[in-house]
This record gives C-alpha cells, structure tokens and sequence, in this order.
C-alpha cells in the first residue's frame, strides 16, 4: 500500500483543507488562552474521532455481510448484537442493546440502522448509518454518516466516499467535539480477509472539547490492520495527520505499520509520545 496520496488525490484534498481555513471564522483575539491540557485533550480526541470511522466501517461491512449471505460464522463486529434486514425497506438493523464487549474487548452499546440503495458492489450503491443512543466505550456518537461506493469494475480493492455530517462525541463527562468529515475509504483485499487493509485520506473540520474550531487533512494515508482491529488495536497502524487549531499547528503520527496505541505529536517543533487507550 502507498505511504502517500497520489499526486492528484493529494491536491484535491489540500484544495479542501484550504476552503475549510478559508471558511472558518477567526476566533476573537480576546478569547482566553487555551487550557494547560489542551494538548493532552486535544491529541486524545483526534486519535478518538480518527478511530471511529472505521469501526464503524466494521460493523457495517459486517452487517451488509451478514445482509448477503447469512450468519454462517460469529463476526467479532456483531458479537452480542441482535441483526434484522428489513428488506422491504431496505433498512439492516444492528442492536447491541444495553451493551457488551465486542473485538478487543471494545464496548458497544445502543442502535445502528443501516439504510441502503443497493447491496451489490455498484457504482453510487450508498448506505446511510442513523445511531440510536449508539455509544463506543461508553462515548455518544452522533450524525449524519454516508458510504458510497466508487469502484466500479475494481477486483482487489474497494473505495468508499465517505461523509460525516454534523458529527457529534460526547464523553462520560459531559464535554463534547464535532466533526464534518469528507474522506475516502478504501479496502485492500487479501487472500484471507483477517488480513484486509483499510485506508482514509481527506479532511476534516469542527470544534473539539475544549470549545476550539479545528480543522484537519490526511498527509500520509492512514491505514488500520483487522489483525490489529480484532485485538482491540483500533487506531491507525500508521499515517499522519495534520490538524490546526487557534493558529497552533500540530502533527500526530500514527507510526511505520505497528499493531499498538503509540501516538507521537508534533505541536510548534516539540516531539512527543503518547499510548492512547481504546477506553476513550
């Protein structure tokens, strides 16, 4: 798998992470300086909303799966879930009720309903994700969630266009961040689907815990391993991320292909390393 984006993807997605500086107000220099934590909060929160994506992924690609061809075999992403295909309305349902433990000892809880246009492998086939008091680790998650296929005739890979309108994470403690995501999605298929690829590039935007407008773009593709998923590894195995926040600009990096949760940040010049738990 390339360690970069290609040449056009990559200008294309700069071209966005400009209009969303170019459309993000400036905060008001009277604003108070950010909190002493700020960065510990802040790094936890971009690894938090990185992640998330893409477990959600799982549990979709598993429940179209299951959609397809039945439950012929316990699939870690559904483990305790009670799944029902309405096909009349095209709506899968995946409900993990009060909650349990599910690959990796990650816990779930709440509702996921999954509406499509179309189960195949077509061009433009799209499915909406609505959450229902749908909690990871105990951390509420919101919004408007989309993929949509785009790769037409591809035999060893998939691409997803992925949208996340109006996102939303609220923590045990009340506090909260948003996020309006516009990324591409796309799985690298082995011969043995334990050891699929799945990689993200694009931007992002929103306002994170500590009330501060950020924005954020994809420089070095990121890649999760379902062999690090499946063991409760669920952050990027590597990539970096550039996000900027109140005109502070800061870099996390997610390693050269590692199954473990060892984040390293770069914040004005000074190298850090963080382990970031999946008990968000």
């Amino acid at each position: 798998m390339e360690a970069t984006p290609r040449p056009a993807c990559r200008a294309f997605f700069a071209a966005l992470f400009l209009t969303v500086h170019a459309c993000t107000p400036e905060l008001e220099a009277d604003q108070p300086p950010m909190p002493d934590d700020y960065k510990d909060v802040s790094l936890r929160s971009e690894a938090y909303m990185t992640a998330m994506p893409e477990l959600v992924g799982q549990v979709v690609d598993a429940a179209v799966k299951w959609a397809v061809d039945g439950p012929k075999q316990e699939e870690p992403w559904l483990k305790g879930a009670m799944v029902a295909h309405d096909k009349k309305h095209q709506i899968i349902s995946v409900d993990f009720g009060n909650g349990g433990a599910w690959a990796g000892d990650v816990w779930r809880s709440g509702l996921l309903l999954i509406t499509y246009t179309d189960l195949r492998l077509v061009d433009e086939a799209t499915y909406r994700i609505s959450f229902v008091n749908f909690k990871i680790d105990h951390v509420l998650v919101e919004g408007d969630f989309s993929f949509t296929y785009r790769s037409k005739g591809a035999l060893t890979e998939r691409k997803y266009e992925v949208r996340w309108g109006q996102g939303r994470f609220t923590w045990p403690d009340g506090t909260y961040a948003t996020r309006q995501l516009n990324q591409i999605r796309t799985i690298r298929l082995a011969h043995l689907p334990m050891h699929n690829e799945y990689s993200w590039e694009g931007v992002a935007s929103g306002v994170n815990r500590h009330g501060y407008e950020y924005s954020s773009i994809v420089t070095e593709k990121l890649s999760f391993r379902r062999t690090c998923l499946v063991v409760g590894k669920v952050f990027p195995s590597y990539g970096k991320v550039e996000s900027t926040m109140k005109g502070v600009s800061f870099i996390v990096d997610y390693g050269e292909g590692e199954c473990d949760n060892d984040v390293r940040s770069t914040i004005n010049g000074e190298i850090s390393t963080m382990r970031v738990s999946s008990n968000f």
